[in-house]
């Protein structure tokens, strides 16, 4: 399996173990690395099973149905409403969320916004995106979506402004982080109904005419919600949320080159190094297809009190993690680490992804991209996929 990383189209398998091993350091990048000295630490878990993938046979009509997009299995579209648009009642005040996490929560986020101003008949203020602890990214909402698209599919369904009038123009995310303030409502529990929203967030509209929410990751429950809630979501989701021309670009420009690497080459009689483009590096079903993989290998794996077999520079590193990141939170288990795994609380190692990979039929011939922000532990780890 050819393994490469989101960068100048890609690198060998080989290199991106040598460079990962290079500069692997728990949570710093000194020049020493502890690593070095333990290269013959993890041992391959499942080896039997990694020769046994090797030799197995994948049939054509198998590669072919492999990477045939999946039928739709009866599910079908859930964003036209049966209710008539008619004018919307008098707005109850206006909503603000603060959104953290990553583009993926902050886009469940955005969904429940709007749910939530349906819900008590308020208008929404254009979320704002909280800056990521991870990727550092300061984009806005107007930076990645398309407003105008963004308002215009929902002007049947919810008042929507980019900003605050003059009058409520102090409610800023600055204001809400220097005290603590009567606006704010920062005790939403995880999943919550929609009666905690009419009870708790609703008063607060009346009494101030405005309601910040902060946090508000996963604060909507998804059970037990009304058919037109639910309708709305599906509809900001897959309707109103679309990317502005520059991200498509860049997106489309992205998946091109994934499809198509470009690779340096030298010519056999000159011996000059020239760039090109490879279209055509694989013949039949899997021309022009790669598999992309988020393996966190970062904070979250730590997150867990598994061991993940590595030795003990990786043990130093998610010791690290598990203090400064998670502060102590992750304590030690009861459970031993086998106990661990087989109850499902362990993530899969990249050895587990590679049989993975292998049991859905993908070969060794199969293009696989790395997405990941920086690999701090596991780093060992990626000889097992490079046996595979």
């Amino acid at each position: 399996m050819n393994l490469h990383r989101h960068h100048h189209g890609g690198v060998s398998f080989s290199a991106l173990l040598f460079i990962i091993l290079s500069v692997f350091a728990p949570l710093g990048h000194g020049s020493s690395s502890p690593i070095l000295s333990e290269l013959n630490g993890p041992k391959l878990r499942h080896s039997r099973l990694f020769k046994s993938a090797l030799q197995h046979q994948v049939s054509d009509e198998h590669l072919s149905d492999l990477w045939e997009p999946l039928s739709n299995q009866g599910w079908k579209p859930f964003v036209e409403s049966t209710v008539t648009s008619s004018s919307m009642p008098e707005s109850s005040g206006f909503i603000q969320v603060f959104l953290d996490g990553g583009l993926n929560q902050q886009r469940m986020g955005i969904c429940d916004a709007v749910a939530i101003a349906k819900i008590l008949n308020a208008t929404l203020v254009i979320p704002y995106l909280e800056v990521n602890p991870v990727w550092q990214d300061t984009s806005t909402f107007e930076d990645i979506f398309d407003v105008d698209h963004f308002v215009n599919i929902l002007k049947d369904d919810i008042s929507i402004i980019r900003e605050l009038p003059d009058e409520y123009a102090w409610s800023t995310r600055e204001y809400y982080a220097s005290a603590i303030r009567s606006t704010r409502v920062k005790n939403a529990p995880l999943h919550a109904s929609l009666n905690w929203y009419l009870e708790n967030v609703y008063p607060v509209l009346e009494s101030y005419g405005i309601a910040a929410i902060s946090p508000f990751s996963h604060r909507l429950a998804f059970d037990n919600m009304p058919i037109e809630i639910q309708r709305l979501r599906c509809k900001v989701n897959f309707e109103a949320l679309v990317f502005v021309p520059h991200v498509r670009s860049l997106g489309e420009a992205l998946v091109s080159r994934l499809r198509y690497p470009i690779v340096e080459s030298i010519d056999a009689v000159s011996g000059t190094k020239y760039i090109r483009q490879v279209v055509d590096t694989k013949s039949g079903h899997g021309a022009g297809k790669f598999v992309s993989l988020h393996l966190r290998f970062d904070k979250m794996a730590a997150h867990s009190a598994c061991d993940f077999g590595g030795g003990k520079a990786e043990k130093l590193a998610l010791a690290k993690y598990r203090q400064t990141i998670w502060q102590g939170r992750v304590m030690n288990s009861r459970f031993t680490d086998e106990e661990l795994r087989n109850q499902g609380r362990c993530p899969l190692t990249p050895e587990e992804i590679g049989l993975l990979l292998a049991a859905l039929g993908f070969d060794n011939n199969t293009r696989l991209y790395l997405a990941s922000h920086k690999v701090r532990i596991y780093t060992l780890h990626f000889d097992s996929i490079l046996y595979y």
